[in-house]
């Protein structure tokens, strides 16, 4: 492993993310009670996040993640939409990696059910992230126009559609 990404720290502003833990909680209407039944994370565990005590624990991100959503950078960070894009399915999508068409396909199955690769690929990503600030902003504005081109044709097609039916 590269040593870089072992040694880096990512700095996480815990109060911030608290706060913005508690927003979307409130903005859903889930108490902490109800948090904690559906991640099976404790009621303490997840105040003291919000309260700025405790980082978000691994466990708390991929929760939030899978059940509502919740996109990690926002909550991190702030940065983004506070929900993951609609539709975007890692597994539903078939894409071509080329060469690595057979470790891509192995790595998303253990990502999907194995809780301790998600962990480590959650872990080595953000640091990656916070390595790589400006190419992933670079990347995620790519893939955001992506998505607003697609939004319109599908769009164009839902007009299309209609004047026919007219």
């Amino acid at each position: 492993m590269n040593k870089k990404f072992v040694n880096t720290k990512i700095v996480v502003n815990t109060e911030e993310t608290g706060q913005r833990l508690k927003h979307f909680r409130n903005l859903r209407n889930i108490t902490i009670s109800d948090l904690s039944e559906k991640t099976g994370l404790s009621v303490g565990m997840i105040s003291e996040t919000e309260t700025g005590k405790n980082k978000p624990s691994p466990n708390l991100m991929l929760a939030l993640l899978n059940i509502y959503g919740l996109d990690l950078n926002w909550l991190l960070n702030g940065e983004g939409e506070m929900f993951v894009e609609e539709g975007i399915g890692l597994l539903g999508e078939v894409t071509d990696y080329g060469e690595l068409n057979e470790e891509i396909y192995e790595l998303l199955w253990h990502f999907e059910h194995t809780q301790v690769v998600k962990l480590a690929v959650v872990g080595f990503f953000l640091e990656y992230m916070h390595e790589n600030e400006e190419l992933i902003k670079k990347d995620r504005e790519k893939y955001r126009e992506h998505l607003r081109r697609k939004e319109k044709q599908e769009e164009k097609q839902v007009q299309e559609i209609e004047l026919l039916d007219e």
